[in-house]
């Protein structure tokens, strides 16, 4: 793959609005078939499980497989989106994890099986760093929460199809096809990314127009100091810190949820894998959707009025989204338990462009994949790259309803109250970055 120094990628010509447009809804695409792919497996787990004779731990060691390599391999592969051109990166890891998915179908073992997830991961890291880092070079600063609401909708969207897809694939064909079904178009969705425009590093973030180009040098400059002072540079912002504790206590259960729940329905509801999939992934993608879209907007308003009010919004989600998921788990009736479901997802939903758009607010453009991808390390491996085994070793010695009760509410009251903390701290570091913008070379 063709790279190139930051200070290059500044020389390119900004992309037009409408190939800005085109490239978003290319990645927003490839977004899609990223939380398809994850999420064929769970949907595929009990008809699966019947075949290779699989317990709970072993289930959940297939999830933490994926998500352990996915964690190791996001950082170098952030720190080389900030070295390199990002769109050829995305365009490489696509074609990688569609691959790897395809093959997932034909694997005969546990053994095989837990290999091409493994690789599934190494495709898929590459993807968010320099993809965050893209849109936030796209579109100004004022659209950055609803465009990255919009963004993070396909997350949510993306795990809806491929709990409903899968869940009917195998259900009426066989498990086997719905990795081949979904591992094709991503194929054609790396094309399209390779073949569009790289935007210029940097060309939203120095208030009061000025050089963008000067703004996007000085800082790709860092990248060739120590990693480790790169790393430091990182960790002296404090509300970064709080974001990391976030995202690693929000990600233990939306991993454990997202494995899980299908087959939550089936045991709990006694539903079928046909009913099972589709049922779980409308509940998903209805309440994600109307979260996001809210949460989006509320948040780019209110941080026009106050510095603070992405983080606001994020916190909201995670306090009242706590009680209604220990609610909607103790819940005994299917109907009882998606009306409240539904409403818990939108509330959890509000918190995801606003704390991505926090992200790209408080670090400089230079090293933006970078500290996007030592945060999805961090809090994959401290979060989700666990939880589902450790829900499928409660879970074979009490049961699932048990093990998701007592660790969801949990983990997502803790996400919450570490988010109280940044309010204190956001709009000092917003200030930070950009004053050493407008410190850049000129």
């Amino acid at each position: 793959m063709t790279t190139a120094s930051p200070s290059k990628a500044s020389h390119f010509l900004q992309p037009t609005r409408q190939q800005a447009l085109f490239a978003f809804i290319v990645l927003l695409t490839i977004n899609i078939l990223n939380y398809m792919d994850r999420t064929i497996l769970p949907a595929v787990l009990s008809s699966l499980n019947q075949d290779f004779h699989l317990d709970d731990t072993q289930s959940g060691l297939l999830g933490s497989s994926f998500l352990i390599i996915y964690g190791i391999a996001t950082l170098p592969l952030g720190i080389w989106a900030d070295r390199s051109v990002r769109k050829n990166i995305v365009g490489l890891c696509v074609g990688l994890w569609s691959v790897a998915t395809s093959l997932a179908g034909f694997t005969q073992n546990f053994i095989q099986l837990f290999i091409t997830r493994a690789f599934l991961g190494v495709g898929e890291a590459g993807y968010a760093p320099a993809s965050l880092s893209m849109i936030g070079d796209f579109f100004p600063k004022g659209q950055r929460g609803r465009i990255l609401s919009l963004w993070s909708v396909s997350n949510l969207f993306g795990t809806a199809l491929g709990l409903a897809v899968g869940g009917v694939v195998a259900h009426y064909l066989n498990w086997r096809w719905a990795f081949y079904i979904v591992g094709i178009p991503g194929l054609i969705m790396a094309f399209l990314i390779w073949r569009a425009h790289e935007p210029q590093r940097g060309a939203f973030d120095r208030e009061g127009g000025g050089d963008d180009s000067a703004a996007t040098v000085g800082h790709g400059s860092l990248l060739s100091k120590d990693f480790l002072v790169q790393v430091g540079q990182i960790f002296r912002i404090p509300t970064y810190w709080i974001l990391l504790a976030a995202f690693i206590f929000s990600f233990f259960i939306v991993g454990a949820a997202q494995f899980w729940i299908p087959n939550y329905f089936e045991r709990a509801f006694h539903l079928d894998s046909g009913q099972a999939g589709p049922l779980a992934g409308g509940v998903l993608a209805g309440g994600a959707l109307v979260g996001t879209l809210i949460g989006g907007w509320l948040a780019d308003m209110l941080q026009k009025r106050v510095p603070q009010g992405r983080m606001l919004i994020s916190t909201l989600a995670f306090l009242v989204g706590a009680p209604l998921t220990a609610l909607a788990l103790a819940m005994q009736e299917l109907i009882p338990f998606i009306c409240v479901f539904i409403v818990a997802i939108i509330c959890l939903s509000m918190c995801l462009g606003p704390i991505n758009a926090i992200l790209q607010d408080i670090i400089a453009p230079g090293l933006r994949a970078t500290g996007v991808g030592l945060a999805l390390l961090l809090a994959h491996l401290l979060g989700d790259a666990s939880s589902p085994t450790i829900i499928g070793a409660i879970s074979n010695s009490t049961s699932l309803g048990f093990a998701l009760l007592i660790t969801a509410p949990t983990c997502l009251l803790l996400a919450g109250l570490i988010c109280l903390i940044g309010l204190k701290t956001v709009a000092r570091d917003m200030a930070r970055m950009q004053e050493s913008l407008q410190r850049s070379p000129e």
